[in-house]
């Protein structure tokens, strides 16, 4: 009887297992017959980053080796999980300390502006700021003067669209502790002019989210560093994450404990030479919303845990969705802001992303929300450590993840950047892109504003009558072709898309773009980089054309009258001045990290003041032609010569003052 029943209940339990597995067979045919009927399997989610340990580093040690960079850290994180957490090199080199991921602290520069973002919509959430509020509502101890007609707002401020230009050049970082200001000091002191009105266009803002760092410390009754370690740091275990920095005791809770300065990677400066040379801390507290954190690529594994999570402890999953989308949704394909960070697509795929940088220090995050994906990565050096840290996210991506198409998609809302679809589909002729275009981050009012000169883009039709796109300083180059009116895709440079946008009088003044995070402005050909150089070149071919002629004649007569006098002086002026600026500009000085730490330096002084005595002998020159051309023993290769000369200065004066060198207009 036993037996039977023992019979009978292995038959039933062998009948049932039958049914389920046929059930779970079954439902696994239908889905994949349905992913075979619609396309909607996904092959990205089928992928697994094999052999990503060694690919990565391959890429990193490369990179290193042909870019001498000192140490690099980095953390991937993928479906919630670390898949890579590594450190290279040295933290020190002197020491030979090298780089731990867990406890090695990097500056991340830039990246604090995601998090500064972040205690902002906390506040919003305690009602104690209002995304469209006036900003000047909230300032006690200064006010922004309203320029234009809208007020600035916080959604503003978070979108890099209040219209500052960048006037920052010698006062965002210090290397000296006792020289640092308040944050009110300092963003009273060194407020930039507003260039445009609110939400006009998309300029990349400094001061903007040092504003934000100031708001949250007005609002929350705490300094910047207390507020982020109570509120973010402290609910994510990111215990080697602070904003404050190696001040001394006497800071409070701004210093750095000694546990964590301890911990600091050394930053390194590359010279003239190629040394790398180490240097001492930059602080940047007087605008730390703007980019005082210091982190390691463990904690940064769990800040991107966390950003890509629907809860992630820091702000509501209702604010965290908000935080998602732009504040101003007019610029379809283009890069970007969402509340801090910039948003858009590569090879398809959508993310969010910030870089940062300090003179020592490079890093830059990239989260891939669709898969899940975040990579982070920062190095004790600049220059080639930067150009690693922004390549290295699109390798690891273009290598485990095929391309996905996009679609050219219409703004949802009306704004600056929706202008190309009111115009009529003429097809434009090609020429009208043609030009040269200059960033919208730059200063306008500044003598800063030069920095623009070496990093402008260029506009041309190649040979095959194509359009070709080329960034001035670099090698990077590549062909644009039309998708449809004002619309261009890159056929190489991972396909980017470029948009035109058309001013109140429809020629084409602006772009913007899938993988540049700013706007570029087009120039006339008088405001260009071109023409400066052009009339720099030419300005000093004639100086020193009239030095030899003069030399030639003083070997034939005694002396020289005043006016050649002043001719030979403001000739020796031009030249010093010429190959001054071109030092200056192309980072050729003596000391770079002097030059950019301390702008402007004595030499920058100097060279203003020749520009100030060109302009004088310029002015004698123009009174002294109408005696040169009366005077009988000058033959008219002199005159015709002295003349040319005198107007050759005045166009050099004229791009000086274009570029702001004419006068002392620095912040200082």
């Amino acid at each position: 009887m036993k037996t039977h029943i023992a019979i009978s209940v292995s038959t039933a339990t062998f009948l049932f297992l039958l049914f389920i597995i046929g059930l779970f067979t079954a439902h696994n045919a239908n889905a994949n017959a349905n992913a075979s009927i619609d396309g909607s399997e996904n092959l990205d989610e089928m992928q697994t980053l094999i052999g990503l340990e060694q690919y990565v580093d391959s890429l990193i040690e490369r990179g290193m080796t042909q870019h001498s960079i000192p140490g690099v850290t980095i953390a991937i994180v993928k479906d919630g999980d670390v898949a890579l957490l590594k450190g290279y090199g040295y933290a020190d080199v002197s020491s030979r300390k090298k780089v731990d991921p867990h406890t090695t602290l990097f500056r991340i520069g830039s990246i604090t502006k995601t998090m500064t973002a972040i205690a902002v919509m906390q506040l919003v959430e305690q009602g104690k700021l209002a995304l469209d509020a006036d900003i000047n509502d909230y300032l006690t101890e200064f006010k922004i003067p309203n320029t234009f007609e809208a007020p600035i707002t916080i959604a503003a401020l978070l979108s890099h669209r209040a219209g500052f230009e960048e006037a920052d050049a010698g006062n965002l970082i210090s290397d000296q502790p006792e020289q640092m200001l308040s944050t009110p000091e300092y963003l009273t002191k060194y407020m930039p002019k507003r260039i445009w009105p609110v939400g006009h266009n998309m300029s990349y803002s400094n001061y903007g989210f040092g504003l934000l760092g100031y708001l949250v410390e007005q609002k929350s009754g705490m300094d910047l560093a207390s507020y982020m370690k109570q509120n973010m740091f402290a609910s994510l275990t990111m215990q080697n994450t602070t904003l404050g920095e190696p001040l001394g005791s006497s800071y409070g809770a701004a210093n750095m404990n000694d546990t964590l300065r301890q911990q600091l990677a050394t930053g390194y400066f590359k010279d003239t030479v190629g040394r790398n040379l180490a240097k001492p801390f930059e602080f940047l507290g007087h605008i730390g919303g703007a980019g005082a954190a210091s982190s390691t690529a463990h904690d940064m594994s769990l800040y991107m845990r966390a950003l890509m999570r629907e809860n992630n402890q820091l702000v509501t999953p209702l604010t965290n969705e908000s935080m998602k989308h732009r504040l101003y949704d007019d610029r379809t394909l283009a890069a970007d802001v969402v509340h801090g960070m910039f948003e858009g697509h590569f090879r398809g795929h959508h993310y969010y992303h910030h870089s940062g940088a300090t003179l020592t220090f490079s890093s830059n995050m990239v989260i891939y929300p669709e898969l899940q994906l975040g990579i982070f990565i920062a190095s004790n050096m600049v220059g080639g450590a930067a150009h690693l840290a922004d390549s290295l996210p699109k390798v690891i991506l273009n290598k485990y993840y095929q391309r996905k198409p996009l679609k050219l998609v219409k703004p949802t809302a009306a704004g600056a950047y929706s202008q190309f679809l009111s115009v009529p589909v003429a097809t434009r002729k090609l020429e009208e892109y043609t030009g040269s275009w200059l960033s919208t981050r730059r200063s306008y009012t500044q003598l800063e504003k030069m920095a623009a000169l070496d990093s402008s883009v260029t506009i041309s039709l190649d040979a095959q009558g194509d359009l070709k796109m080329r960034r001035l300083g670099s090698n990077v180059s590549f062909k644009l072709k039309r998708l449809q009116e004002n619309v261009f895709q890159a056929e190489s440079y991972h396909g980017s898309i470029f948009y035109f946008y058309p001013d109140s009088s429809g020629k084409i003044a602006r772009f913007s773009a899938s993988m540049w995070s700013g706007d570029y402005e087009k120039m006339s050909l008088s405001q260009s980089p071109f023409f400066f150089y052009f009339v720099l070149v030419l300005a000093s071919l004639l100086a020193l054309s009239t030095l030899i002629l003069i030399g030639n004649r003083k070997s034939r007569v005694k002396h020289l009258n005043a006016f050649e006098n002043t001719v030979c002086i403001s000739a020796g002026l031009i030249l010093v001045t010429v190959t001054g600026f071109i030092f200056m500009n192309s980072g050729l000085v003596l000391d770079e990290y002097n030059f950019l730490l301390n702008f402007p330096t004595l030499e920058v002084k100097l060279l203003l003041g020749f520009v100030l005595m060109v302009s004088i002998t310029t002015l004698v020159k123009m009174v002294g032609l109408v005696f040169i051309w009366r005077m009988a023993e000058l033959g008219w290769i002199h005159k015709l010569l002295y003349s040319i000369f005198t107007l050759s200065c005045l166009s050099f004066l004229y791009v000086f003052w274009v570029w702001n060198a004419i006068g002392f207009k620095y912040i200082s």
